[in-house]
């Protein structure tokens, strides 16, 4: 039921801004429609049990010409510890504004809400809880199909323990005018040993216009 209360949340939010963007944009703005596949790997790196974790995510959404990004994720988590086998799953809204502040320097600023939920596989288990998260961060231009991405990001949780601050890198390759592949390092820290993490993503995204 929260997993529902969420995705419907998202929805309203972005329902609301979206005109109001619309609005102070020309009403000839054109829309360009994404999808981003994404896997990574993850593991403990503080934790004195190293645990793994293999991340699968789905992306759709949109970007405006005025640089607004509007997002919905959908993905899954396995965890595997020596005690037992977790899953989790999320559901995530993006709002996203980047800036060209001169040509190849694109700062941005974004917030993210969601729901996760764990279960496991080996015995009963499940828990949810929301989550959001603010990222700072800027891409510049390497050169006219390679790109470099440093952010950083900031989330906490309404009941888990679930706080982090995370930094990453990331390269990007433009594959043609629609394709472009990226992968990404990043570090997390937090007071929960299990949310210090090492992480590397690949992710493939096509616009559609």
């Amino acid at each position: 039921m929260r997993l529902v209360s969420a995705l419907v949340s998202t929805t309203v939010l972005i329902g609301v801004i979206v005109p109001r963007v619309g609005a102070a944009e020309s009403t000839t703005a054109q829309l360009t429609p994404f999808v981003m596949l994404d896997v990574a790997t993850e593991k403990d790196s503080v934790s004195p049990i190293k645990n793994e974790y293999f991340n699968k995510h789905i992306t759709t959404g949109f970007k405006t010409a005025g640089k607004w990004e509007y997002s919905l994720k959908l993905g899954t988590s396995d965890k595997d510890a020596r005690t037992y086998k977790l899953v989790s799953n999320v559901i995530e809204g993006k709002i996203k504004k980047s800036v060209e502040v001169r040509k190849g320097i694109y700062p941005y600023v974004s917030a993210r809400f969601a729901e996760k939920t764990y279960s496991s596989k080996t015995k009963p288990y499940t828990s949810s809880f929301t989550y959001y998260s603010f990222d700072v961060g800027s891409k510049f231009s390497l050169s006219d199909s390679i790109g470099l991405d440093i952010g950083f990001r900031f989330r906490d949780s309404d009941k888990y323990s679930y706080e982090s601050e995370r930094y990453h890198a990331m390269l990007l390759f433009d594959v043609n005018e629609f394709n472009t592949i990226g992968i990404r390092y990043s570090e997390s820290s937090s007071d929960n040993l299990e949310e210090d993490r090492q992480s590397v993503r690949l992710h493939w995204q096509h616009n559609f216009r």
